[in-house]
Parts: structure tokens; sequence; C-alpha cells
């Protein structure tokens, strides 16, 4: 009977030993991961902030098939429930400054479970992500950690897994793109704005962005009504020497008289007939389009008419959205045949 009762005791003793240790342990964890993600500040904020994308990537344990988002599921108040074992969490975005910050909550049934907070830094036109998850464990959960080890030992790997994912994900949603050929179309021309200027065709890019942006900021300083979509006109293209020149501009309503000491002139093209070709996608594919107009011709024997205008329209760019894959460029071609021959086999 003794030795039952010191058994007892021993184990009482044990047991409230493991209890007090228990309780002592920290309750709180902090993870921290970063990583450079292939895409814009902006576009990798807007993914990462909308958690319908999550199923996707997350790093959150827990039954994919029981997902309930709310609504809305972007933004502040933004959030998503889901099943882990016999327990509900929703994760909800407390706080977001578009593409530099946001601060998320995981709560349980009844208390909360983590903080995260996500920061978006540019780093070379790419995007570096940094993430911090600070925990907290009830006595339960401290006591399975004993075991099982911390939270963040299992949580840590998931989330550097999810980065990849990320990473990955918007990578191959960057490189979809289209090319269709529209066929041959008249054109009505009229009285435009622009500026002109030469570079290297490895920077034209670069010039053209900046020229549309003069253009766009004197339309609106000088309340000038225009009736088309940014384009270029490209005057030259000597690939031997790597150099072009090219207008940018935008049609206008009727002939502007421009401020003499400004670079923006006016001019007027006469209506034309070309080939239009439109991608969807990044424009780094407009040599692949640009080519895929000239076979096109060739093909059927088209003659182009090179006196007069090369172009591209940029219906959709990156004044309208930071994804690539939604970019929306037109280009046409001049020729001067309209009955198109039937391609011999």
């Amino acid at each position: 009977m003794k030795i039952l009762k010191y058994l007892f005791f021993l184990i009482l003793i044990l047991f409230i030993g493991a209890s007090v240790y228990i309780a002592t342990q920290p309750s709180g964890y902090t993870i921290s991961h970063s990583r450079v993600i292939h895409g814009n500040p902006q576009l990798v904020y807007q993914y990462v902030a909308n958690l319908k994308n999550w199923k996707d990537w997350s790093f959150l344990p827990g039954d994919e098939a029981g997902i309930h988002y709310g609504d809305p599921a972007v933004g502040i108040g933004g959030s998503y429930r889901w099943k882990n074992g016999e327990e509900t969490l929703t994760i909800t975005t407390t706080s977001a400054t578009p593409y530099t910050h946001m601060e998320q909550e995981i709560a349980g049934t009844e208390k909360k479970k983590a903080m995260l907070l996500w920061e978006f830094r540019e780093q070379d036109e790419h995007t570096e992500v940094a993430l911090t998850i600070n925990g907290k464990m009830d006595f339960a959960e401290k006591a399975r950690a004993l075991y099982y080890g911390p939270p963040g030992q299992k949580l840590e790997p998931e989330v550097h897994k999810a980065f990849g994912l990320i990473d990955s994900i918007i990578t191959e949603n960057l490189k979809k793109y289209s090319i269709s050929i529209d066929g041959i179309t008249e054109q009505g021309g009229g009285f435009y704005l622009y500026t002109t200027t030469s570079s290297r065709i490895s920077e034209s890019s670069k010039k053209i962005a900046g020229q549309l942006k003069d253009i766009d900021t004197y339309i609106r300083e000088n309340n000038i009504h225009h009736t088309g979509i940014p384009f270029t006109y490209y005057h030259s293209w000597d690939r031997e020497n790597n150099a072009v020149i090219f207008s940018n501009g935008v049609f206008t309503t009727s002939r502007v008289i421009t401020d003499p000491e400004s670079n923006i002139l006016t001019g007027k093209i006469d209506p034309f007939r070309a080939l239009k070709v439109t991608l969807n996608g990044d424009t780094k594919n407009l040599p692949e389009a640009w080519e895929s107009a000239f076979s096109y011709l060739r093909e059927r024997q088209i003659a182009q008419d090179s006196t007069g205008p090369y172009m591209e329209f940029y219906p959709s760019d990156a004044s309208n959205t930071p994804n690539p894959a939604k970019w929306v460029t037109e280009i046409l071609v001049p020729v001067y045949e309209i009955n198109i021959p039937p391609i011999v086999e």
C-alpha cells in the first residue's frame, strides 16, 4: 500500500514538475524568411494580397478542400477560413499599404494564433519579399512542442517552399503570351501630337516609355482632347548598326498648335492600309510578333508600302496593369495589296 502511495506521490510530483516546466517555456515563436521574387512590387503584392491565390502555394497546414473565402478576399478585412484537423482557423488581413506592407492575423476558434508581417521592396526591377511570423502557443501546444518540436521547426521549411512556389507561379504567368494575325485593315489616320528621338535598338523600350509619359503629361496639362491610344511610329530601323528613329504620339480630335518651346509637335497621318497583328503579353515578345507579320506578308506575296507608317499601338501597357501578361500591343505594317492570294501548299 505504501509503495502505491509513494508511486502516486511520485507521479503527482512529476506531473506538477512537468506542468511547471511547460508553463515556464516561452509562449511565443518567430519565423523570418525573405526571397527575391521575379516580378515588380505592384504585381507581386497584388498576387500575395489576393487570398484566393493562397490555395496554390500556402504554407499553412490544413485541408484545402474546406477553404471558404470571405467577401472581400483582397485588402483590409479580406479573409478565408479552413480546417486543420478538428480546429477551424481564419486568416484576416488587418492592415495593408499597397505594394509595400501587409499585416495579417491567424486566429483559432477562440484565440489569436499568429501575426504575419509582409514587406515588399523593389530590387533591380524585381521584388524582395520578407515575411515575419510571430506566433503564440497555449499550454497544450507547448506540451506538444516538447515532443514534436516547436511550430517554427515544422513551419519554416514550408514557408521556404511557399516562397519558391510564389516565384515560379508568377514567373510562369509572366511568360504567357499570344500573337494573332488580324488581317488587312483600313486605318483612318488624322492629326496627332508627337515627339521624335533616336536611340540604340537595345535601349528603345526605355525611350518609348519616357516619350509616352511626356506626351501624356503635355495632353493633361493643356487639356487636349485625344481620340486614340498611345503609339510608336517607326521611321527607320537599322539592325546592323543597332539604331532606330521613332516618334511617340497620340491622335487628337483636331490640329493642335503646340508651344514653340516644347518638344511636342503636331503631325498628320493620311489614311492607309495595313496588316494588323496583336500581341497579348510582354513587349519583349514584340520581335516575334513583327516577324509573324512579315512572314504572313511574304507567304501571301503582299507587298509592304515602305512609304507608309510602321506603328505599334498600346491599348494596355504598364500604365494600365503591372502584369506584362495582360499587356496588349497592336502592330500595323503598311501594305499595297488588299486582295490576298491563297497560299499554295
